[in-house]
């Protein structure tokens, strides 16, 4: 990877409500890999979790930088592009 470039981990859930708990495991496992600690984890978690559809898959995408933990969310435009927003970030 070069200076500057970003490693992301990518996270697909399918639309069933059972599955909307693995964003928070992913994001957990995101937290301990830059060791952080767990103050707001809950929060973040919840957060991630209400951006979940229940019609379509959602997709997340996570970063380690530094000391923080980024969390985005892929949102589509009526013109059919998408974007990623950041919607939650840790830091130790």
């Amino acid at each position: 990877m070069s200076p500057g470039e970003t490693e992301y981990t990518y996270l697909r859930v399918p639309p069933v409500a059972d599955l909307r708990a693995c964003v928070g495991l992913v994001l957990a496992g995101m937290a301990a890999r830059a060791r952080i600690g767990v103050g707001g984890l809950e929060e973040a978690v919840e957060l991630l979790e209400g951006f979940h559809s229940e019609s379509v898959p959602t997709s997340f995408r996570f970063a380690v930088s530094g000391d923080t933990v980024i969390a985005e969310v892929e949102e589509f435009s009526e013109d059919g592009g998408s974007r990623w927003r950041t919607v939650v970030e840790l830091v130790s």
